[in-house]
């Protein structure tokens, strides 16, 4: 199976330790699972983002002829 090899000062790796056993993981999981879960995370609101900005490019021009400056 592919993998990387990520450094840690040895206070994150303490904290990453820590976590792991208090979770009753493995720390390679716990590094998985983090590293995941951020990426799904971030798509996802990226996608968001994306829409909203979409639809407010939509309907922007209706929204600024009906609001005059002064009452948006």
């Amino acid at each position: 199976m592919p993998g990387i090899t990520i450094e840690f000062t040895e206070e994150e790796l303490a904290e990453l330790r820590a976590e792991a056993k208090e979770q009753g993981v493995a720390i390679k999981r716990l590094a998985h699972d983090i590293l995941t879960e951020d990426v799904v995370r971030r798509r996802q609101r990226q996608r968001f983002i994306e829409g909203a900005s979409a639809k407010f490019r939509t309907l922007a021009p209706e929204f600024l002829d009906a609001f005059p400056e002064g009452d948006r």
